[in-house]
This record gives C-alpha cells, sequence and structure tokens, in this order.
C-alpha cells in the first residue's frame, strides 16, 4: 500500500457499506457495516462515479474478507481489530492503482449465526472431553496392567478364572506380554533361554559322540571367556549327578554299607 494522500477533500466520495464477510467456521459470516471514503483518479473515473463506487467497494470487500475468513466467530473482537488496523487510513489498496480509500466498519454477528457458532462451541468441546476421559482411563489401564510383566500376568489371570481350563498362556506370550517389554522380562528371558536348552538336549539324542563334542565345546567357550567359575557342564567322561549317585541292588534294597577295606560288612 501507498500512503502519498487522497488529494483535496472535495474530490471525495462516500458510501454506506453493508455486507456479510465469511468466519473460519462455514456457514457463518460476520455482519459489515459502515461507511467507506473513496477518491479514484483519472484512469478508474474515466468509468464514471458508479465505476469508481464499484472498484473501492470491492476493494474493501477484498480486504475485508482476507481478514474475516482467518478468525473464528468468537473472535469477533480480533476481527474488528484487524480490519480497523487495515482500513482506518487513507492509502491505495494493493493491485489497485488510482483509488484511495479509507473505512469506518463495524463488524456483528446475528442472534442466528452467535446460536449456531455457540453450538458448534458445545459439540467441539464434548467431543474434546470425551476423547480426553478416553485418553485418560487408556493411560489408567496401561500404568495399572501393564507397568510390568507380572502385573499383566495377573490381570490375564484374572480375566480367565472362571475357565482355567481354557486359559491360553501362548496367545498371552504372543499377544500381550510383547505390550509390556517382555524383552526385560525375567521370566520370559529364563522361558527362551530353557527352550533353548532343551532344543540342544533334543538334538544331542542318545549319541555319546555328540554329547562329548558339545561337552567340549560348552568347556572351551567358559575357557576363553575366562568363566571357569561358572557352574560348569560335566566335562567329557565326568559321570553325571545321576551317575555319581548310589545305585540301588537288583533286590531293590538299600545298599549296605561299606568298610574301610572296600569289602561289605
Amino acid at each position: 500500500m501507498t500512503t502519498d494522500g487522497p488529494g483535496p477533500w472535495w474530490s471525495r466520495r462516500r458510501s454506506r457499506i453493508r455486507a456479510q464477510w465469511p468466519t473460519r467456521l462455514p456457514g457463518i459470516r460476520f455482519c459489515a457495516r459502515g461507511t467507506l471514503a473513496y477518491r479514484a483518479h483519472a484512469n478508474i473515473k474515466a468509468g464514471g462515479t458508479a465505476t469508481a463506487r464499484a472498484a473501492a467497494r470491492l476493494a474493501l470487500d477484498d480486504i475485508g474478507r482476507g481478514i474475516t475468513e482467518r478468525h473464528m466467530p468468537e473472535q469477533l473482537t480480533t476481527a474488528q481489530e484487524s480490519l480497523t488496523l487495515a482500513v482506518a487510513h487513507w492509502h491505495t489498496p494493493k493491485d489497485t492503482p488510482g483509488l484511495w480509500l479509507k473505512a469506518h466498519i463495524t463488524l456483528l454477528l446475528t442472534d442466528q449465526d452467535a446460536d449456531r457458532a455457540q453450538r458448534y462451541q458445545d459439540a467441539i468441546r464434548e467431543v474434546t472431553l470425551q476423547l480426553a476421559e478416553e485418553h485418560e482411563r487408556r493411560e489408567r489401564f496401561r500404568q495399572a496392567v501393564f507397568n510390568s510383566p507380572d502385573a499383566t500376568r495377573i490381570w490375564w489371570l484374572d480375566r480367565h478364572l472362571d475357565t482355567l481350563e481354557s486359559l491360553d498362556w501362548d496367545l498371552f506370550k504372543e499377544k500381550i506380554l510383547p505390550l509390556v517389554g517382555a524383552a526385560d522380562d525375567i521370566q520370559s528371558k529364563a522361558e527362551r533361554i530353557s527352550h533353548t536348552l532343551l532344543y540342544v538336549w533334543e538334538k544331542l539324542g542318545n549319541d555319546p559322540g555328540q554329547h562329548a563334542r558339545f561337552t567340549a565345546t560348552v568347556h572351551t567357550v567358559l575357557d576363553q571367556m575366562g568363566w571357569n567359575d561358572a557352574l560348569a557342564w560335566p566335562a567329557p567322561g565326568e559321570p553325571s549327578a545321576v551317575d555319581a549317585s548310589p545305585s540301588v541292588r537288583d533286590d531293590g534294597a538299600e545298599p549296605g554299607p561299606v568298610s574301610e577295606t572296600g569289602t561289605a560288612r
């Protein structure tokens, strides 16, 4: 906008303004009431008074709509102040050379539009409250049930107290437990380790050679890692706990005491 001046006062014109400009809420408008002062230079005046008035009104309409359509109905005061700052002083609207204007415009909301805007705000408030309540419910549920794997197991068990015979722990581990960080769950770690050892044990079968190679590998790993103080896997040829335990006689009786010389009494 330029601000060189509108020229002498006797060359200015005035027009009453009554218009409706959109708000940011579809279907609800601000009512604009006021006066428009304008002056057109020769290139616009050549079309006559009606042409100059139309150009001024269209320029004001463009300015007003550009401001009000950015505001919600409840922002009436802000829209009014923005409009006042934009048109209260003489200026040449952008893209309209040869035209000067200023205006004093008051924005209003009709009772019907004010009522529609209030109903909209009430509906938004209700939806927002429902969403907040649902978020709070889920958050409290998460903190109470999914805070730890043990708490989640208790919740799962409580849900199936009446149908314990059909309690599906596999489904729990597959669908529910991952939601609580099962990777950090001691019991889950123990289960995975036990499944791994069971897999190894089944693979070894009854082949003594397989047992010997696996045992030698375990001892090598423990030695390389410096974990010799760990609970060691039996060394190749070392009797297991079952083999080292006292045997039962063929007749089922307890073994008799052994003398210092190794002969039974």
